[in-house]
């Protein structure tokens, strides 16, 4: 009967197509781990001289540990250790955002240092490769020749690789140094220890074999 033989090329379709998502599925589980292979360029004792502490808005504590690092800056200078406290740079924060709900977000003791003209909030970019371009622009526009950038442990090894490529495109010659914030449960013993670990880091993963094979960046207005 023609629709019992359309019932088996669909069933098989059905098979195949779930066989596919689930080996897609598999290999990602025990391949994402490899983000957590990146290892960054300072430790969090370190404080060379930069021009910017540059954040990426979007998870959760980041905002918070950057302003803890600009805080050490500050302390520093106060005590004549260094020249200067770097810009505290935050990308990506979003349309609505604003200095109020900047300070939501950092210590008591931190804004008690700080003052609007220490913070660059940046609230158009949407993504990381934009995160990237509207750092182009200001760092132009300020003059920045070295930064610090701090995200996720499990976004940062993408996040290097965007900008760094972004400013090659770009030809703006920066050094990029790279801090990442401490988050549970994103390590390489514990990310596969929660659901939430596992959809995060494997999604990021899957970005990141995106961006390392396809993506190409769209050119920097200037």
């Amino acid at each position: 009967m023609v629709w019992l033989q359309r019932f088996k090329y669909f069933a098989a379709g059905i098979f195949f197509c779930g066989g596919l998502v689930a080996g897609v599925l598999l290999f990602t589980f025990f391949q994402a781990g490899a983000l957590y292979d990146y290892q960054d360029t300072l430790d969090g004792a370190m404080l060379p001289e930069v021009d910017a502490i540059v954040c990426l808005a979007g998870g959760k504590g980041r905002i918070a540990a950057a302003g803890d690092f600009w805080y050490r800056y500050y302390d520093a200078e106060e005590n004549k250790n260094i020249e200067k406290t770097p810009i505290l740079y935050i990308s990506g924060m979003g349309p609505r955002s604003n200095w109020v709900s900047f300070q939501t977000q950092v210590r008591a003791g931190v804004l008690n240092a700080m003052k609007p003209q220490d913070v660059v909030l940046e609230t158009e970019s949407e993504n990381t490769e934009a995160n990237a371009a509207f750092l182009v622009k200001n760092a132009r526009l300020r003059g920045w020749k070295r930064i610090v950038l701090m995200t996720s442990p499990y976004h940062m090894r993408r996040a290097k690789f965007i900008f760094s490529r972004v400013l090659k495109q770009s030809g703006l010659s920066m050094q990029v140094d790279t801090l990442s914030v401490f988050q549970e449960p994103f390590n390489a013993d514990e990310w596969r220890g929660s659901l939430h670990g596992i959809q995060v880091t494997m999604f990021e993963y899957l970005k990141w074999l995106y961006y390392t094979s396809v993506w190409k960046p769209t050119k920097v207005a200037l």
